[in-house]
C-alpha cells in the first residue's frame, strides 16, 4: 500500500511539472511582439490639419509643454524648440519647467489642466509619481504627448522618443571601438548613469552591453551617478580615488560627461577617452578641437520638440497617427564633423 501511495505521489508530481512546463510554453507563445514604431514622416502636418487644430484650440485653448528641466541643453532645447515651432504655426503654447521635482511637475500639469490646456506635451523623470496627475488630465479630456520615454503609451498617450537602448549601444560601441583601436583592447571604464530614471537605466545597461561585447578585455570598474555636470564632477573625483587608472568614461548624457571632463582636467589628466550622449554644443566643440571628448550621440532635441507639436496638431485635428514614434539617433565624431565641412 505504501508503495502504491508513493507511486501515485510521483505520478502527481510529474503531471504537475508537465502542466507547469506546458503553461510556461503557452505564456511564451502568447507574448506580444513590440509595436512597430512610427517615424517623423508619420507626423507631417497638412494645411487642413493645422486649420482644424487651430479651430479646436479656439481663442482660449492651448498646448502645454512640461519640461523635465531647463538645466541641461537637451531638455531646454526640446522645450524651446517646441515653443518656437508652435508659435510659428500660430498655435497657443505655454511652457513649464519641472526643475526635476515631482511636486513641481504635478503642480504644473494640474495648473495646465485647470487653465484649459487641450494637449499636454510632457517629459517624465519619475513616471509612477506623476501617473495619477496625468490620468486625471486624460479623464478631463486632455490629450497627452510624451517625449523622452514610452510610459504614457499605457494610458493611451502618444510617445515620441529616441530608443534608449539604441543611444546607449551607439555610445558604448564607439567607446569599445576606440578601446580596441587606441588601447589595444584593454581599459578601465567608468560608466556615468542616472538610476532614478528607468529609461536611462536601459541606456546605461546598453552602454555596458556594447563594451562587454565588442571590447571584452576592458574592465568596467563601476557605474557612477551622472546626469548633471555637478554629479559628473563629484562622481569622477570619487572614481579617480577608487580607480586612478580609469582611462575611458562613457556617459548617459553630455552633461554628466562634461562634469567628468572637468574633474579629469583638475586631476591633470589628458589621456582619457570620453563619449557622451545628447550632442550638446559644448561637447561637439570639444570633439572638433581634438580633446579627450571623442564622441557624442545626437538625440535630435530640436527635431524632437517640433515632432511633439506636430503630434499635438494631429491629435487636435483627430488624425490617425502611430502611438509610438521613434526619433533617429546619429553618432558625432571628429570624422563626421570633418565630413560636414
Amino acid at each position: 500500500m505504501k508503495h502504491l501511495k508513493l507511486l501515485v505521489s510521483i505520478l502527481l508530481i510529474a503531471l504537475l511539472s508537465m502542466a507547469s512546463m506546458v503553461a510556461m510554453a503557452q505564456d511564451d507563445g502568447d507574448e506580444e511582439e513590440p509595436p512597430e514604431l512610427g517615424t517623423a514622416e508619420d507626423l507631417e502636418v497638412t494645411e487642413e490639419e493645422l486649420e482644424a487644430a487651430l479651430e479646436a484650440l479656439g481663442e482660449d485653448g492651448f498646448i502645454g509643454v512640461v519640461a523635465c528641466t531647463y538645466s541641461t541643453e537637451y531638455h531646454s532645447t526640446v522645450a524651446e524648440s517646441a515653443e518656437a515651432y508652435a508659435t510659428e504655426k500660430g498655435l497657443n503654447v505655454r511652457t513649464f519647467d519641472s526643475e526635476i521635482n515631482v511636486e513641481t511637475q504635478i503642480s504644473g500639469i494640474e495648473n495646465f489642466v485647470s487653465d484649459g490646456a487641450q494637449v499636454i506635451v510632457v517629459c517624465l523623470f519619475d513616471p509612477p509619481s506623476v501617473q495619477s496627475a496625468l490620468e486625471e488630465a486624460a479623464e478631463a479630456g486632455v490629450m497627452i504627448v510624451q517625449y523622452a520615454g514610452r510610459d504614457m503609451a499605457d494610458l493611451g498617450g502618444v510617445t515620441i522618443s529616441v530608443e534608449d537602448a539604441d543611444m546607449g549601444y551607439a555610445a558604448g560601441q564607439y567607446a569599445a571601438e576606440l578601446i580596441n583601436e587606441e588601447l589595444e583592447g584593454e581599459a578601465q571604464v567608468a560608466i556615468l548613469d542616472y538610476p532614478d530614471i528607468a529609461n536611462v537605466v536601459i541606456r546605461a545597461d546598453a552602454i555596458r552591453a556594447a563594451i562587454e561585447e565588442i571590447a571584452p578585455d576592458a574592465e568596467i570598474v563601476g557605474n557612477y551617478l551622472g546626469g548633471t555636470a555637478d554629479n559628473g564632477l563629484t562622481s569622477m573625483e570619487t572614481a579617480l580615488i577608487e580607480h586612478p587608472d580609469i582611462n575611458v568614461v562613457v556617459s548617459i548624457n553630455d552633461a554628466g560627461a562634461l562634469g567628468a571632463l572637468q574633474a579629469l582636467e583638475n586631476a591633470g589628466r589628458d589621456d582619457v577617452i570620453i563619449v557622451g550622449i545628447d550632442a550638446e554644443q559644448q561637447a561637439i566643440d570639444l570633439i572638433a578641437e581634438d580633446t579627450m571628448y571623442k564622441g557624442t550621440v545626437d538625440t535630435a532635441p530640436a527635431r524632437t520638440g517640433e515632432m511633439t507639436i506636430d503630434a499635438a496638431v494631429k491629435l487636435l485635428a483627430q488624425a490617425e497617427i502611430p502611438q509610438n514614434i521613434a526619433v533617429p539617433v546619429n553618432l558625432i565624431t571628429a570624422e563626421t564633423l570633418a565630413a560636414e565641412e
